[in-house]
Order: C-alpha cells, then structure tokens, then sequence
C-alpha cells in the first residue's frame, strides 16, 4: 500500500467515525417539541422539573436530564356502554398544572398519549367533574345526540 492510499484509509475511517459520533449525539443528546407540547426537562442530579418554554430542537445532556413531552390538543373522552355513547367531554391538559400531575402521576405518566387520555378522563368524570383539578381543561361537554355526530354514526 503507497502513500496515497494509507491516507485515503485513514481519511476514510475518520469521516465514518464521524458520522457514528454525530448520529449517536443526534440519537442521545437532541430532542424535539412540537408546536402542540409542552415540554419539561427532569434534573437527575438535583431533581428539579423544569419547563422548557420553547418549540423546536433541544440539547441536554443525556446521563443528567430526562426530556418529556405532554400533548396539549383537545381529546374527546367518553363513557360508553353497549355501542351508545353515554357521556362525552373534549378535554385537554393545563399547562400551568404540569407541578401537581407530576406529584400526582409521577414525570412519564404522559409520555404516551393513550395513558394521559385515560388519566383525564378520571378526573373529568369524577364527582367534582375536573373543578378540583389543575392540570384538566373541560373544553366542552357533549350531549349522547352530539357525540353520535363526532363519532360518523
């Protein structure tokens, strides 16, 4: 092997060791909130919550922060018995309850948005019908003939 071709080697091998760095940067490091979450970061080492009060691409350190994303889009929630709608409700998270969700549910109970729809739907249909909790915003309530008209029946 000459000359030429141990640099070209070794150029080579630099720029693919490159890439894998900056892909696993990507991968650990970068993380993404979208114009309709709300996202907040968990301090490993002093265990603080904070806001993230900014959309786009972020960077935190992946061995001290934990980055979390809860969607604020409106659901419609419902009770259902024998393929009729009883009750319906288009509820959505309140951003400024995100300290007592977290003291209540703990910081990932929202990461997947199947679990949060089912967590808001506990408080909107309970006795105080979400009055007594901050972190639900009751849009609206849907009467079993609206809901019907939501659903495509």
């Amino acid at each position: 092997m000459n000359r030429l071709q141990k640099v070209g080697t070794g150029l080579g091998v630099a720029v693919v060791l490159a890439l894998v760095c900056l892909f696993a940067f990507y991968i650990f490091w970068v993380h993404s909130i979208d114009k309709h979450e709300l996202g907040f970061t968990y301090d490993r080492i002093t265990g603080e919550i904070e806001k993230i009060e900014r959309n786009g691409w972020i960077v935190r350190a992946p061995l001290r922060y934990s980055v979390h994303c809860l969607d604020l889009r409106p659901y419609q929630i419902q009770i259902s018995a024998n393929q009729r709608i009883l009750n319906a409700k288009l509820v959505r998270f309140n951003p400024e309850g995100l300290d007592t969700f977290i003291s209540w549910h703990g910081r990932s109970a929202g990461d997947d948005i199947e679990a949060l729809k089912e967590i808001l739907k506990c408080y909107a249909f309970d006795r105080q019908e979400g009055r007594d909790c901050p972190f639900l915003i009751v849009v609206s309530e849907l009467s079993p003939d609206q809901a019907e008209i939501v659903e495509g029946k």
